[in-house]
């Protein structure tokens, strides 16, 4: 008879015991499967260790538990391993219209579980505001910008599970302001 799947979260780098407890006739032999692979043959040994986890140890372990007259038991667990990664390259500068929105994209970062972003422009923590927003994707909308909005954005991400932290490379916004060539003359639109 099998127990409901324990979900448990470990630090990457960490070492990891998993411990097969069970009652019954003795002796009592152990098997350990990952995913669907065998880690081990039966055997008296009702531990399973990894010295250091990397995120490629993430997944399901099973426990198989018999003894001398046959009866089994088994139980499992989902280990997850929080990691940090760094943040992927992607658009490091826009340019757009005074009045017109923006929207900067957060960089890709490789994290589990998903990071906390928070934007910053020229060292400052942005606030949202009726002309800032921050999406459920990460994104930062700025509606109507004005020539203030032009500067260094980066976004800052947090591990809340293994209190890393990382920050992207800056994205440069540019604010033109809108003029339109009419034949040999510049026009300011108002």
């Amino acid at each position: 008879m099998g127990l409901p799947p324990q979900t448990q979260v470990h630090l990457e780098g960490n070492r990891l015991v998993l411990t097969c407890m069970a009652e019954g006739s003795w002796p009592l032999e152990f098997k350990w499967i990952y995913n669907s692979s065998e880690l081990t043959r039966f055997s008296l040994e009702y531990r399973y260790l990894i010295p250091s986890l990397d995120r490629s140890h993430a997944g399901h372990y099973r426990c198989i538990v018999r003894n001398r007259v046959g009866a089994i038991m088994q139980c499992s667990t989902e280990v997850q391993v929080a990691y940090m990664g760094g943040f992927v390259e992607g658009e490091r500068s826009q340019t757009v219209s005074q009045g017109e929105g923006a929207l900067i994209h957060a960089p890709r970062i490789h994290s589990f579980p998903r990071p906390q972003i928070t934007w910053f422009r020229d060292g400052r923590k942005i606030p949202s505001s009726s002309r800032i927003a921050i999406t459920l994707d990460n994104t930062l909308v700025i509606l109507s910008t004005v020539a203030p909005d032009a500067g260094r954005y980066y976004a800052q991400a947090v591990n809340d599970k293994n209190g890393e932290n990382k920050t992207s490379q800056p994205i440069t916004l540019t604010v033109e302001s809108k003029s339109s060539f009419c034949g040999l003359f510049c026009c300011q639109l108002e």
